[in-house]
């Protein structure tokens, strides 16, 4: 054999590296994972803030907030396109807006069937402002981490 010109890959090289890139995809997947579920949450993040602008901007006009998105339509809310406001639901999430003249409450919830309702877990993965800027969050995957981080 030793005159034999051999080509190709033994049993145990192809097993090693079958290994080495075992390895590597348990440590990069779950990394990139949660990258993207972070990104994804980017955007509900900016549209909270929005929705917080755009109440100050209805309060300084009319003199209190406001928990009807119709009256918001003229200030950036999402129009459905037959006059009247629309679901406001940037990427996978849903905005949902609650309050009176002197306070409001504006939510974020992953939608059902999107990617971020299953890396979330559903609802707590939500996020939600309120008229001074307090930020809170449901907790996402782990139960205890900030999502506004």
């Amino acid at each position: 054999m030793s005159g034999k010109n051999t080509k190709g890959f033994t049993l145990t090289e192809l097993i090693i590296t079958v290994a080495i890139i075992g390895i590597l995809s348990a440590i990069v997947v779950p990394m990139y994972t949660n990258h993207i579920r972070r990104a994804r949450r980017s955007d509900a993040k900016v549209a909270l803030e929005n929705v917080r602008a755009m109440e100050e901007q209805f309060r300084a006009e009319r003199g209190g907030y406001t928990a009807d998105t119709n009256e918001l339509l003229s200030f950036g809310w999402p129009d459905n396109g037959a006059g009247g406001a629309g679901a406001y639901e940037p990427g996978d999430y849903s905005i949902t807006l609650v309050g009176d003249a002197s306070s409001f409450t504006a939510t974020a919830t992953p939608r059902a069937g999107t990617r971020q309702f299953n890396t979330d877990g559903g609802a707590n993965g939500w996020l939600r402002i309120d008229e001074d800027g307090n930020k809170d969050s449901g907790g996402g995957p782990s139960g205890t981490e900030d999502l506004w981080r």
